[in-house]
């Protein structure tokens, strides 16, 4: 399914590239922006720097797109149809069409990254502790997956809306503004901090992103894995409950 999947996403490889790097001009913006702020307490300028070339990396990685092919191509169009007379279950085609972009798309941003490295050594912080590292790469993996379980419940709700547009747009901005795409949550109020560290979005990007710079201590990083475990299940669960749901409303013919 896998090797399928990647087969028909590598047609698009070109436009792949241009969505990187579109994603990377805001970003890129950011960086000047705080680099021009002083006295960001427990922030260097090389963390600033890193953070939002992590957060490049981190977004095309982790961050998946499939609800509004969900919900316009499958659902609406009745192009689903089709997938529940495969013999594979939908959840997992949906699954490997995706990571296939996620790696194609992960490469070209780890060149970007590799190529600021190189001429701006100095602009760059990592940990180098190994455990901290290891755990790190498995905390991006399961954000991967509490992505991909929650933008396929978001496609779910097409079953019962015949525009969803706006509601993913809202999704979005929610997931930027909370997710630490826009700035690094811990430059946010006290009061406001605590609300976006139980939320999920702060899983997805800005939490992967510290514990690479070497910001979390290793109790942290568990914990971090283990909230993620969490969301994970309820939205899996949530998820199997709006397909079956959404399945009932299905008509075939569009919505």
């Amino acid at each position: 399914m896998f090797l399928l999947q990647f087969q028909e996403v590598i047609e698009d490889r070109s436009r792949i590239v241009v969505w990187v790097l579109l994603a990377c001009i805001a970003p890129l913006v950011l960086i000047l922006f705080w680099r021009g702020v002083k006295d960001i307490p427990g922030w260097t300028s090389a963390d600033i720097t890193s953070y939002y070339l992590f957060t490049i990396v981190m977004y095309a990685i982790v961050m998946c797109h499939q609800e509004e092919h969900i919900a316009t191509t499958d659902i609406q169009e009745g192009g689903l149809t089709a997938y529940l007379l495969k013999p594979f279950s939908y959840f997992w085609l949906t699954f490997f069409n995706e990571v296939s972009y996620r790696i194609i798309e992960g490469i070209v941003a780890l060149v970007i990254l590799a190529g600021f490295i190189l001429f701006f050594p100095r602009l760059f912080s990592f940990t180098n502790d190994p455990a901290t590292f290891a755990l790190s790469i498995l905390i991006v993996i399961v954000a991967f997956l509490l992505t991909f379980v929650f933008k396929m419940g978001v496609g779910m709700l097409a079953f019962w809306m015949t525009e969803s547009k706006g509601a993913f747009e809202a999704v979005n901005m929610t997931i930027t503004l909370f997710s630490g795409i826009l700035m690094p949550l811990a430059f946010l109020p006290n009061w406001l901090e605590p609300i976006t560290s139980f939320l999920p979005f702060s899983y997805m990007i800005y939490f992967p992103v510290i514990a690479f710079e070497g910001k979390l201590s290793i109790p942290e990083l568990w914990h971090v894995l283990g909230m993620q475990l969490v969301w994970l299940v309820v939205f899996y669960f949530l998820y199997q409950k709006l397909w079956k749901e959404g399945l009932k409303q299905y008509t075939a013919v569009g919505q």
